[in-house]
């Protein structure tokens, strides 16, 4: 049941810190609301006109599509962690660059906006947007994963609902400046959590993680658990009977 969920043991505790912290920092970093109010921000920036700021658009769609394609052959090949931290690194240093741009008071440079716009949605798509799914699937045990993984989905939309609906009044009590230094602490902190409970998934299995987190913690429990799982998944597939056919009748 959900007990497991709301009153974990130790080992399924820090199981569901990792993979639901994990979902919860993908939409704190303001993903969602950069993306929803982009033409804004991007008009904010000094790109005047609708055909250069569509073309702007186009561009960083495309370049944002291109890097995701990337980052799937890099997880298996680098390791998550390594594309966690280069993703985080590479989006505080671009929301560095959009501060600096919009503290100028004259507006800035509009081609130094884009291009820090440009750099965060690369250095996202790169770790923690498909990472972020990734990682929930790969430390979840079977035991849970199924309310767990319903449990990140959820926790994810939430946090980019809170993050996207106050977007602007936010943005306009800080002023734009203040609010990407703001996600640029945010991606900072990110990145202490995911150095202290992300642990390296490439290569293992489900029971490998599951092992994992009954070493780190002393807790057996979850092995238990899935012994418990595997033992109830054997007898029902020892106690199913074949029904007999009586050929005769058939003919």
């Amino acid at each position: 049941g959900w007990d497991v969920i709301f009153f974990p043991s130790p080992a399924f505790k820090r199981m569901l810190i990792v993979g639901l912290g994990t979902a919860i920092a993908q939409q704190i970093v303001g993903i969602d609301a950069i993306q929803y109010f982009m033409m804004f921000i991007i008009e904010e920036a000094g790109v005047e006109g609708r055909v250069q700021q569509s073309l702007v658009l186009i561009f960083l769609g495309v370049l944002k599509m291109a890097v995701i394609i990337v980052a799937g052959k890099l997880f298996d090949k680098r390791g998550r962690r390594p594309l966690f931290f280069a993703s985080l690194g590479g989006m505080i240093v671009a929301l560095i660059i959009m501060a600096f741009t919009f503290l100028d008071e004259d507006g800035g440079s509009a081609t130094v906006g884009v291009i820090g716009l440009a750099l965060y949605l690369c250095f996202f798509s790169l770790g923690m947007g498909p990472g972020a799914w990734l990682i929930p699937a790969e430390v979840f045990s079977t035991t849970i994963r199924a309310k767990a993984m319903s449990m990140a989905t959820f926790l994810n939309r939430v946090a980019a609902t809170i993050v996207t609906s106050s977007f602007l009044t936010v943005a306009d009590k800080l002023s734009w400046s203040g609010f990407f230094f703001m996600l640029a602490l945010i991606c900072a902190l990110v990145m202490l959590f995911l150095y202290w409970y992300l642990p390296e998934t490439k290569g293992l299995s489900l029971e490998d993680m599951s092992s994992y987190f009954a070493k780190i913690t002393w807790d057996r429990s979850i092995l238990e658990a899935e012994e418990r799982l595997h033992g109830q998944k054997a007898q029902s597939c020892s106690g199913t009977t074949e029904v007999p056919v009586n050929f005769a009748a058939v003919a």
